[in-house]
């Protein structure tokens, strides 16, 4: 990578400097790496195309970044040249790393809101001989850790048997002794239709950085599905989700805090296709360009990194309850109010013939792109969250992650057979899937079959009749 200079009068440049950097917001935990991601870039004096351009990076340049304009979309780097010693870059081009563990520690742990402890990072095996030492080493050849900041502790609820934890369905043989897996997936409306929805057990969906549009997380255990995707970066709710279902999760990158906690301080393996499988060649494929629909993985694809990595086990977990319930407030129809904006908003339609809740994303029949049929569930169930704002910085214009932390309680409606009841969720250890109670303290039984959790904050009034 090149950079090539655009020279400009000296005095100019020194005359903007001191009210440049009145206008910075100092990194509170040092400074941060970027690659730019465009052809030509121009750096200027100031943040903001009215300030005059000194020169110029190319694709691929690495550059540091040591403060941001007040609405973060301009980033205030150091150290370009001999000849130029700092300057301003549209936040727009550039994508934002770190190789610095200790500064992405320090700042997971602000946002997780716990005490460091002296726990060293883990590097990343290469090989699979290596991949399955590590994860003794790390995790015992019991299953035991010492991994989990901010977590609560693993409850004791023994493997699985014969029925599905997820769905109280039959399991079929051998699938007792592997884990659920967790695969992030893309919900920007040119992902869709997403691939393998319709087989997930349990689907969560979440709102992003900037309350703009959502994402979903789905969890596959009791089918095999040949295509799933597009698979997109983590966020710190899978974390907690991680370790909520004691699964593996297959992601496509992440912030540099929320990549550290995955590979680092979960208690689960982390399957990072975009450091893992660069090749998209054993554990995920490639098709097309756009980042935002390329990639897919599958069933078979994460089962064999499972394997490689020796981390493939029965998993400890609870398993939700169910049973048979009639009563509760009619709801055949349902509305969820996500941003509107993204299509993000989300509306249910129960089927008596189906005895199933239909859905919709954004006033259309929500379909899976394998199969071309439209979405249909047996449990709807919104799942009250504090939304917290971090510090984690999720994208170039400085939008920060929210923290969604699946343990504890709070409020919950969960609709089957198309009525509502209104209650609350509670969640205490690791393995401990949520359990729904009424107000008067009755455990709320689930239809047996599939469930999509939406995860909401207090705000939003959740509409049906």
């Amino acid at each position: 990578t090149t950079l090539v200079v655009q020279s400009v009068m000296a005095n100019q440049h020194a005359n903007t400097l001191s009210a440049r950097r009145a206008r910075t917001q100092p990194q509170q935990a040092g400074q941060q790496l970027g690659i730019v991601s465009a052809a030509v870039v121009n750096i200027r004096t100031g943040p903001g195309t009215n300030y005059p351009v000194i020169g110029q990076v190319t694709d691929r340049t690495k550059v540091t970044v040591v403060g941001r304009s007040e609405q973060s979309n301009w980033l205030h780097l150091c150290c370009l040249d001999t000849s130029i010693d700092e300057g301003w870059i549209s936040a727009e081009f550039v994508e934002l790393t770190s190789n610095n563990d200790a500064i992405n520690r320090d700042m997971l742990l602000a946002a997780l809101a716990v005490p460091p402890t002296p726990i060293p990072p883990t590097p990343m095996p290469h090989t699979p001989a290596e991949r399955s030492a590590t994860a003794l080493a790390t995790n015992g050849s019991d299953g035991s850790t010492n991994r989990g900041a901010g977590l609560p502790g693993q409850g004791n609820f023994g493997g699985v048997a014969a029925q599905n934890p997820l769905t109280g369905l039959p399991l079929a043989t051998g699938r007792a002794a592997q884990r659920p897996m967790i695969i992030c997936i893309n919900n920007d409306p040119a992902a869709r239709p997403q691939l393998g929805l319709s087989q997930a057990d349990v689907i969560y969906e979440y709102l992003m950085e900037g309350y703009g549009i959502t994402r979903f997380s789905a969890i596959f255990y009791g089918n095999d599905v040949a295509a799933i995707g597009p698979v997109r970066s983590a966020r710190l709710i899978n974390y907690y989700m991680g370790a909520l279902y004691d699964a593996g999760l297959v992601c496509s990158g992440a912030s540099d805090q929320v990549r550290y906690a995955l590979k680092h301080e979960a208690p689960f393996p982390y399957l990072d296709i975009d450091l893992d499988d660069p090749s998209n060649s054993r554990y995920s494929v490639s098709i097309g360009s756009d980042y935002r629909t390329r990639l897919r993985t599958s069933t078979s694809g994460a089962r064999q990194w499972l394997a490689d990595w020796g981390v493939e086990k029965s998993p400890n977990l609870r398993g939700f309850t169910f049973g048979e319930r009639r009563d509760g407030n009619p709801a055949t129809q349902i509305t969820i109010p996500y941003p509107q904006g993204t299509g993000s908003a989300v509306s249910y339609r129960y089927d008596n013939s189906m005895g199933q809740y239909l859905r919709w994303l954004g006033g259309n029949a929500h379909t899976d792109g394998n199969n071309g049929t439209q979405i249909a569930l047996d449990n709807v169930i919104v799942q009250y969250v504090t939304h917290e704002a971090t510090n984690i910085v999720e994208d170039s214009l400085g939008s920060t992650s929210i923290r969604l932390n699946l343990f504890g309680s709070g409020r919950a409606i969960v609709f089957r057979n198309g009525v509502a009841l209104n209650g609350s969720w509670r969640s205490e250890s690791r393995g401990d899937t949520p359990r729904f109670y009424t107000d008067d303290g009755q455990e709320i039984a689930l239809k047996t079959g599939r469930s999509w959790i939406s995860i909401v904050p207090e705000s939003y009034t959740i509409s049906y009749q």
